[in-house]
């Protein structure tokens, strides 16, 4: 029997840790740090929302399907080559304004994002298990597996074990560079007195100074660990399933089923003029709700919405399809248009999801959620957003008849909560 296994896991924490995740445009990798990309997946250079979600939903199948890099790089590649995202081009750091020759797509790139989303997904799903059974199990050991690309630079921590709790997992716990292997055994006292291990000291954890050229900031940076790569992802996204009491704001996207138990704030109330009066135009109650973001009919806007995301705000919300017929009396919600308008401003909630939809192509979606009360009666409002070619456009907004439907549209992932105090 081997000593340990090193099988890669079932895939459903790894799946769900990686579909809990939110979407960022960012120009380098470094512009995301550390374990912001626990919450949020992003490629440098992929400056399109769905050419982002492109690379993710093949990023996705690799996971979930247990695929080999070689039929992800057959999958994705041509697509990549289609949409031009492929090769050196010139193109403009949003941060400096600077005008340079960038990669975009290439084998060498397509086997990095690969590896490194395949590689944090899985030691994520493993924190997850650690944590539930280090009960049992309370120890780790640290192993860097005997092949011609192990770094020397890890070579000293291979063997060492410690407690689960310790802080030395924290910052050490793999993988702590691109393409390291490195994984950790999880044992019991009976498998320690078994194998005549014992639990070490303290490993030295010396740290160099690195300078992060995008910030300017410099940052004490564990030696043989890659800059990145210095946290625990899998403590992250445990972070991210322990939601903060109502009266404080969310410091990290709440995801798992602990978002869906968040008690939503209490609803807010507004003044009767909110509500539009009867027998207007279609045209007219889009109007009105345009109006509230600066925009009109053909001329959409780009809007900021509580989170920092950019959102198309435009009059496709309200049409049966693009370029359809206005539906604005769907479900009644002609006169509830204001306060729709008012969710995306100041919504309650702001969640995201990653949806099959149509069968076969996952799709990202951003849900605003709020409560409103006007003349003494509740009325619960529900707008979303899906990733297009221009980025976050509105796809539907409505009022809903029931205050269950809300409860059925919080889940995925919640980015954002407002902070209602207490009396």
């Amino acid at each position: 029997m081997p000593d340990f296994n090193l099988e890669p896991l079932p895939p459903a924490e790894a799946v769900q840790f990686f579909r809990d995740k939110g979407f960022r445009i960012g120009f380098d990798w470094r512009d995301l740090w550390q374990d912001e990309h626990a919450y949020a997946f992003t490629v440098a250079k992929a400056m399109q929302y769905d050419l982002l979600a492109d690379i993710r939903r093949s990023v996705d199948d690799a996971i979930a399907g247990g695929r080999t890099f070689g039929e992800f790089a057959e999958d994705l590649t041509p697509t990549l080559q289609k949409r031009g995202w492929w090769g050196e081009a010139i193109e403009t750091d949003p941060l400096t304004g600077e005008r340079r020759v960038v990669q975009l797509g290439s084998p060498r790139r397509l086997r990095t994002i690969f590896d490194t989303n395949i590689r944090m997904a899985h030691a994520a799903g493993r924190w997850e298990r650690i944590e539930r059974l280090k009960g049992r199990r309370p120890f780790l050991r640290y192993v860097q597996l005997d092949r011609p690309s192990a770094r020397e630079a890890h070579r000293p921590w291979n063997g060492v074990v410690l407690p689960v709790d310790h802080p030395f997992w924290r910052t050490h716990y793999p993988p702590n560079g691109w393409f390291c292997g490195c994984r950790v055994q999880q044992l019991s006292q009976r498998d320690l007195d078994r194998r005549g291990l014992t639990v070490g000291a303290d490993p030295p954890t010396p740290t160099r100074a690195w300078r992060n050229a995008r910030t300017g900031q410099v940052l004490q940076v564990p030696v043989g660990v890659d800059p990145g790569f210095a946290y625990n992802v899998g403590r992250a996204r445990m972070r991210a399933l322990t939601p903060p009491p109502l009266d404080q704001p969310l410091s990290v996207p709440v995801a798992g089923p602990g978002a869906q138990g968040v008690p939503m704030p209490e609803p807010r109330s507004k003044p009767a003029d909110r509500l539009l009066p009867s027998g207007l135009s279609d045209p007219d109650y889009v109007d009105r709700f345009l109006a509230e973001f600066g925009a009109s009919r053909g001329q959409p806007v780009i809007f900021t919405d509580r989170i920092g995301e950019p959102l198309v705000i435009g009059e496709e919300l309200f049409r049966g399809g693009r370029g359809g017929a206005f539906k604005v009396a769907k479900r009644g919600r002609e006169r509830f248009l204001l306060l729709l308008a008012d969710t995306v401003k100041e919504p309650d909630e702001i969640w995201w999801l990653w949806e099959e939809f149509p069968k076969g192509r996952w799709t990202l979606l951003r849900r605003y959620i709020a409560r409103w009360r006007v003349a003494g009666q509740e009325q619960p409002a529900f707008v979303l957003f899906d990733v297009g070619p221009d980025g976050w456009t509105g796809t539907t907004a409505f009022r809903p008849e029931r205050g269950t439907y809300l409860d059925n549209q919080r889940a995925g992932s919640l980015a954002y909560r407002r902070v209602s105090r207490r009396p």
